[in-house]
């Protein structure tokens, strides 16, 4: 394991910032449900957390993963030879894994898969549910490829890049802010698998009347 500098401390500046943004962005999520479900989809649990998830994700991707783009392509641009706001936000996830400063070869190629693909797909698919398609059920799995090749070739090579010195690191950093991106998906491919199955009783039903 990687140790980048002296242990930090739980509540700096940026680790505040970090926070603070992502909790702004789940506000705008829930705000964004609000607005465009309509109210009989809205009061499906279900739909309504899956709606504010899928805009959760399409913001980050676009405004937080896209910001880490633009940092780190084309080359020789990296996140560790920027400034800002997010330049430092992402400065400090990179003492967790320092390939999201070092403008990794494989880590922006999976954002850009992330930002240009995912992003939109996200917002195609809550747009699918503020029409009442139920199809998007079946669209919940590709987050995790994302997370599983981001990871997995890590975990392969020993983990040299990954720095679990400190608890920030480990189950802040790494553990929770990745690990929504499992769950979640993990969750909706559960609930799709019994969408499907109720699907195929109720056909099974209606053809033995």
């Amino acid at each position: 394991m990687t140790t980048l500098g002296p242990p930090p401390t739980l509540l700096n500046a940026t680790t505040i910032l970090s926070l603070t943004s992502t909790l702004a962005l789940l506000v705008l999520a829930n705000l964004l449900a609000r607005r465009l479900l309509p109210s009989h989809i809205y009061r499906d649990s279900v739909q309504k957390y899956t709606f504010i998830w899928l805009a959760f994700d399409a913001l980050t991707h676009f405004i937080l993963e896209g910001s880490f783009l633009y940092q780190s392509f084309p080359r020789p641009r990296t996140v560790n030879s920027s400034r800002g706001a997010f330049a430092a936000l992402w400065q400090e996830y990179a003492r967790a894994d320092i390939r999201w400063g070092t403008s990794d070869s494989t880590v922006v190629s999976i954002e850009l898969i992330t930002v240009l693909m995912a992003g939109p797909l996200c917002v195609y698919i809550m747009d699918l549910m503020r029409k009442g398609d139920q199809s998007w059920r079946y669209w919940s799995t590709a987050e995790i490829y994302g997370g599983m090749m981001t990871f997995f070739p890590e975990w392969i090579t020993g983990s040299p890049s990954l720095n679990t010195s400190h608890p920030l690191y480990t189950y802040v950093y790494l553990l929770f802010f990745n690990g929504l991106w499992v769950v979640i998906p993990l969750y909706l491919m559960y609930d799709s698998y019994l969408h499907i199955v109720r699907a195929l009783h109720s056909n099974s039903a209606s053809k033995k009347r």
